[in-house]
């Protein structure tokens, strides 16, 4: 997880955690998530992972986006695909605060939401770049 540090952000002082910009084309903007920080399970058996230790990050555009309690977020980390080609895992989420006493330092959690992938009757949590182009053709 990136240093956080002082920011000053609509006027104000406020703390802000630069995440990756996308290398590689993705559908939409969205917020780097590192699937390796992984830190829990809620009541319904959704993943929750470490997100960011500032109310400020940027997204894959660079733009700067504001968190809060309950957002929608679309999130991306970098892997390979079979062929050992860059692709992007995709998912969806809520920003919650943070409640895990073992993560002092971190105020924002994400929880993974399913999503259904196109012309996929299954809803997943996370889903490949190249499935979803692949099916939107």
């Amino acid at each position: 997880m990136a240093q956080a540090y002082p920011y000053e952000y609509k006027g104000k002082q406020r703390t802000k955690q630069d995440k990756c910009s996308a290398f590689i084309p993705l559908d939409k903007a969205r917020i780097w998530l590192d699937f390796n920080e992984f830190c829990a399970i809620d009541e319904n058996k959704n993943p929750i992972y470490l997100f960011s230790q500032a109310d400020i990050v940027n997204d894959s555009e660079g733009n700067d986006i504001e968190l809060y309690e309950g957002m929608e977020v679309s999130v991306f980390d970098y892997d390979l695909d079979i062929s050992n080609k860059p692709d992007a895992l995709l998912a969806e989420g809520i920003i919650i605060k943070n409640f895990l006493e073992h993560y002092p330092n971190v105020k924002w959690l994400i929880r993974l939401v399913k999503k259904k992938v196109e012309d996929n009757s299954k809803e997943k949590y996370v889903y490949w770049m190249s499935d979803h182009l692949t099916k939107r053709k």
